[in-house]
């Protein structure tokens, strides 16, 4: 300031500090350096040879300084950085989409990557924080983590567009486990295809499970030629071919959840907007 102003008087006014505070304390950096940087005369001040260089280098020093400061204020606003977000096939079609769009329209400068991780899958890599949240499966609860409910949707029955059961308005668990069954393999897709299986023991009902595929699409392809039918969640009814049709299952009292879970220890300030972002999405009513 003192090199701005020339003056020690009206550099003294805008730092809103006493004059002679201000002269102790370029003496002190003078005497720390070991030269002047202010020749000081009773008509006027000047700056040294090395007091313009130091001025020049240390106000674009300062202005790094503020750069920095501001950078880490958006980074510790959870404006800035990197989140890892995990989701399976039930999430891909809906949800994942919708909160990291609106997520990256308000947050742009967050990095998200995107990884498929089966549900069981997800759990294990929360536990070791390589994701920072997860879209999963319900029901989850484990006191390591949170969990935000999203969605609960009815099962409905996939059939081809030609099947026999394609006329009626709504399928029993009964009527389904007459004909062979497409789900998704284990290796991918162990903890709903244990759910649909569950669904029908409960129900008294043997079913024989023909073909197994490792994604969503084969599952639809299969059912689509004709090789069996298969059980998904409503979701897939906004998305579902012109060669398959969808049923409501009479008898299905088990719905499915979709989840956004995250590990209590490992919270940051991005992750907690990504959080308040699907905690908004999730309070709308969806058209």
């Amino acid at each position: 300031m003192v090199a701005v102003e020339l003056s020690f008087r009206r550099a003294a006014e805008r730092l809103a500090i006493d004059q002679s505070a201000l002269s102790r304390r370029i003496r002190h950096l003078e005497e720390s350096l070991g030269y002047l940087l202010i020749r000081r005369t009773t008509r006027e001040v000047s700056l040294t040879a090395a007091g313009e260089i130091f001025h020049e280098r240390t106000r674009l020093l300062g202005a790094q300084i503020d750069a920095a400061v501001h950078s880490a204020r958006v980074a510790a606003e959870g404006k800035r950085g990197q989140l890892r977000i995990a989701y399976m096939s039930f999430a891909a079609i809906e949800w994942m989409p919708r909160v990291v769009r609106e997520f990256s329209e308000r947050y742009p400068e967050i990095d998200l990557e995107l990884k498929y991780i089966r549900t069981q899958g997800q759990k294990i890599e929360l536990a070791r924080n390589t994701v920072d949240a997860g879209f999963l499966l319900g029901p989850f609860q484990h006191p390591q983590y949170e969990t935000l409910a999203l969605s609960s949707e009815p099962l409905v029955a996939i059939l081809p567009i030609d099947h026999r059961l394609a006329t009626r308005p709504e399928v029993s668990l009964g009527d389904l486990a007459r004909y062979p069954l497409v789900l998704g393999n284990t290796a991918e897709w162990d903890f709903f295809r244990q759910f649909v299986l569950d669904m029908f023991a409960q129900a008294g009902e043997q079913v024989q499970v023909k073909y197994e595929a490792s994604n969503a699409m084969g599952i639809l392809g299969l059912v689509s030629a004709g090789l069996g039918i298969s059980v998904y969640s409503q979701a897939i009814v906004r998305f579902q071919p012109r060669t398959i049709m969808t049923k409501p299952i009479s008898d299905c009292r088990s719905p499915v959840q979709t989840l956004l879970a995250w590990n209590r220890a490992y919270k940051n300030p991005a992750l907690m907007n990504f959080v308040a972002v699907a905690r908004e999405l999730a309070q709308k009513p969806q058209v």
